[in-house]
């Protein structure tokens, strides 16, 4: 686990955010005033997308994949088409971006909700139009996250706090707070009962979003910049500093640390299909990193599978001596026949496991 396969370079500027499509075969970044698709499986570049006039903050697929959001310090978020790279939809309103605008959609994809020193705001993705302005957010807004069912709304400030909005009403639901600095990212559990947001003091806070209760805090051994849950939600990635943090989210213990940046870690993404991650830096690199678990070795000469090769596997491959060996386990030099070098072979591998 955590073996690098990828590394995307090439582009201007620092690495602020990552977005996977929903099918896991494109890969989106921000690079300074553009955004870049690579297709993950060659690391090669699809599209650039070009039209922002100040340095792009934030970018996410839209649940069909079909459409790329990006908001910038130009105070605009515009919608692309992935497949074709071409501008669909300016959105304007915000009066304000001094960190940037952050942006998000809804699981079902009709709503894009942006973020930034001023507002947070609700769109219309179909028309463009503007559905409602959240008021109330506690100091600058730094990020955007929806809930799975799409229903509720988190931000998180610059104030160490952590807001939930009510998507239908508008209404503020609950605020967390706990500790000292900014959330930069935000990201629910698959199954939408739990939240993280990183904090600048080395920690991340996991909140039951139901009750509002403090259930884990991950003694995180860097600035935690991004957090994401793993599509199972049993794994949670940090990325701070130079280092990617694995965290087994039942027990809160660190499962592995990823290292390779040469600048702090700004973004981390999960693959749909959870077998790769996916990193972005200071250093103006994104770091592929293959976390599938690898497979277990097998051992030819083991016919029953049950992790030792003993007698069992001996009279297995006897009892079959003469067969033709086509998809037959006890087929064991692969030759086309069970015979008497087949027997050989699990005698001489006893032992083994």
């Amino acid at each position: 686990m955590g073996t690098l396969h990828h590394t995307i370079a090439g582009h201007l500027g620092r690495v602020e955010s990552l977005s996977f499509s929903p099918d896991g075969q494109t890969l989106a970044r921000d690079s300074w005033r553009e955004i870049c698709l690579w297709d993950v499986a060659t690391g090669m570049a699809q599209h650039t997308l070009t039209g922002h006039t100040d340095v792009v903050k934030g970018v996410v697929f839209s649940p069909d994949g079909q459409t790329l959001a990006s908001g910038s310090y130009d105070k605009t978020v515009r919608l692309w088409d992935v497949a074709t790279g071409t501008l669909q939809r300016t959105f304007t309103g915000h009066t304000s971006a001094v960190w940037g605008i952050s942006v998000a959609f809804s699981s079902d994809g009709r709503t894009l909700a942006s973020g930034s020193g001023d507002a947070i705001r609700l769109w219309d993705v179909a028309t463009g139009t503007p559905q409602r302005t959240l008021t109330g957010h506690i100091g600058i807004v730094e990020s955007l996250s929806f809930s799975p069912d799409g229903q509720t709304l988190a931000s998180g400030s610059w104030n160490d706090t952590i807001q939930l909005w009510d998507v239908a009403t508008g209404t503020l639901q609950r605020t967390f707070t706990g500790s000292n600095g900014i959330v930069k990212s935000l990201s629910f559990s698959p199954d939408g009962q739990v939240i993280t947001g990183d904090r600048d003091n080395n920690t991340i806070h996991l909140w039951d979003v139901a009750t509002g209760a403090l259930i884990y805090i991950f003694p995180d051994t860097g600035s935690a910049d991004s957090v994401a849950f793993s599509s199972d939600g049993s794994t949670l990635a940090s990325g701070g500093r130079q280092e990617i943090h694995m965290w087994d989210v039942a027990t809160g213990t660190l499962q592995h640390t990823f290292t390779g940046h040469i600048g702090s870690v700004n973004s981390v993404a999960f693959s749909p299909d959870g077998s790769t991650l996916a990193s972005g830096s200071d250093d103006g690199t994104v770091l592929l990193w293959d976390i599938a678990p690898a497979a277990p070795e097998t051992v030819p000469e083991d016919i029953n599978g049950d992790g030792f090769v003993n007698i069992q596997d001996l009279v297995l491959v006897a009892a079959r001596v003469g067969q033709a060996g086509e998809n037959n386990p006890a087929d064991v030099n692969g030759d086309g026949v069970i015979n008497v070098q087949d027997l050989v072979l699990v005698a001489n591998a006893f032992g083994k496991e």
